[in-house]
């Protein structure tokens, strides 16, 4: 199928999904207009997932958009839907293949019913997960809103921001647990790992655009889960077998598992103490958590040991400083060399004065200053050449003054990634936003566009 005919089955398909809801909204599932809208819906889905395997349609402002262009014609038509759908709270709805009819009678039925009075405590979300529906899911796209302009849908269709925030919540109840002296939940950490396994399967770009989404307003937890994606990729880059790969998303996770032990925080007592003594006292109170953190993981049943020692290891310096003493061997371990790397970045990215410092290039500068001291040389280019300087969901400014969204990192050249160019070179906003490579150069052999610097998504100045 090409592409002007899967845009037409996509239009398709929207307009017999709102025509299934309509109905559904006034007929019981056994009315012939019920059946034949099912009927009609299910042959269009089907046509569609035999070719793309999956399909996701989002509403962005005011438009139904479909992979890289909003569907403006058909969004005019469709005002009404569009109102509705914004009204329950769906702007994402995804059809995966395998889909059964019955799913479908199901979901017309959800989305055509609002919520009783009783159901107020209930999301449609939850109302939707209640039931058989497997090969559907919905929700709240959200990356347009954080960074303030309405993107191309190629960008964001595939980020699996439900699925993130989901695993911070999951991630944030099992250290919960465990703050309460219970158990690990082992099972709930695996479930994280595997889903970021599989999203880094189908789009690494995507992946790493998810972890620059909300820049420094972040949990503990969101910091673990963008570790374990920063680390999954710099091991995937490694060609580290795929069987391993569980156990190095499981270290990355709970690395900084010991914080539950003990506060790094000084004391009210300790106030008056010089800066020298704050941080050796500091220092020391990491290292407990880092050995408390390790024996946790050790005591607990059906984890493997490489938690425990990256626990251990990963606030030891390359160069044998910081951290705990090594107790054994004369190297350390290559996942927590890795995860010093995703560490150390992700807290850089989290700064409130991260872009004000320098953003992306800055941290870039810094971190290859300790390149032989606080990090393996080799693990740090290999880390650079996975993210690049500017890293997939960064935006930034070219000499030409035009702004784009960073969408790709380049091997060649990390400080010259693929970009999606979306304000022209008066601030003008396009309307047809267009990729170009960095990479590119003219007949004089010079660069046809640079990056400037990157600049903050929320810039009152440029949005």
């Amino acid at each position: 199928m090409t592409h002007i005919m899967i845009k037409d089955k996509i239009e398709e398909l929207i307009t017999r999904l709102a025509r299934a809801i309509q109905i559904a909204r006034i007929y019981t599932e056994e009315h012939d207009l019920t059946v034949k809208s099912i009927d009609q819906l299910d042959q269009t889905l089907n046509d569609i997932l035999l070719e793309k395997g999956e399909i996701t349609i989002g509403i962005i402002g005011e438009e139904i958009a479909f992979e890289k262009e909003p569907l403006y014609e058909l969004s005019m038509k469709k005002k009404g839907f569009v109102k509705y759908l914004k009204s329950i709270g769906v702007k994402k709805i995804s059809f995966q293949n395998g889909l059964e009819k019955k799913e479908l009678f199901q979901f017309t039925k959800i989305l055509g019913t609002k919520a009783v009075p009783s159901d107020k405590t209930q999301t449609l979300e939850q109302r939707l997960y209640s039931t058989d529906i497997t090969h559907i899911a919905i929700g709240d796209i959200g990356f347009a809103d954080q960074v303030k302009v309405d993107l191309p849908l190629e960008n964001i269709q595939a980020l699996p921001r439900d699925n993130y925030q989901k695993n911070v919540k999951l991630l944030t109840q099992t250290f919960k647990r465990l703050k309460g002296n219970q158990s690990l939940n082992v099972q709930s950490a695996r479930q994280i790992v595997d889903g970021l396994i599989n999203n880094l399967l189908k789009n690494k770009n995507l992946l790493l655009m998810l972890s620059s989404i909300k820049g420094y307003d972040e949990s503990t937890f969101e910091h673990g889960i963008n570790v374990g994606i920063f680390t999954l990729l710099q091991a995937e880059m490694l060609g580290i077998e795929q069987k391993y790969m569980t156990n190095v998303g499981m270290a990355a996770l709970l690395h900084d598992i010991g914080k539950l032990t003990e506060p790094l925080e000084v004391s009210n007592g300790e106030e008056d103490v010089s800066d020298e003594e704050s941080a050796i006292k500091k220092e020391e109170k990491q290292i407990l958590q880092d050995v408390k953190g390790a024996k946790i993981l050790l005591d607990t049943e059906g984890i493997n040991v490489l938690p425990a020692i990256v626990a251990f290891e990963h606030n030891i310096h390359f160069d044998g400083s910081g951290g705990p003493n090594r107790l054994y061997g004369k190297d350390l371990n290559l996942v927590s060399m890795m995860i010093t790397i995703s560490d150390y970045y992700d807290k850089l990215r989290r700064k409130p004065s991260f872009y004000e410092e320098g953003g992306p290039e800055k941290a870039y500068e810094e971190m290859m200053e300790l390149s032989g001291k606080r990090f393996h040389p080799d693990l740090l280019n290999n880390f650079f050449s996975v993210i690049g300087v500017y890293p997939p969901g960064i935006l930034v400014e070219l000499d030409t003054k035009e702004i784009g969204l960073v969408i790709q990192a380049s091997i060649m050249d990390i400080k010259r990634p693929q970009i999606e160019i979306l304000y022209d070179e008066n601030g003008e906003k396009l309307k047809e936003p267009f990729i170009v490579n960095l990479a590119g150069k003219n007949n004089q052999g010079q660069y046809l566009r640079t990056i400037v610097k990157s600049i903050t998504p929320f810039d009152k100045n440029v949005f």
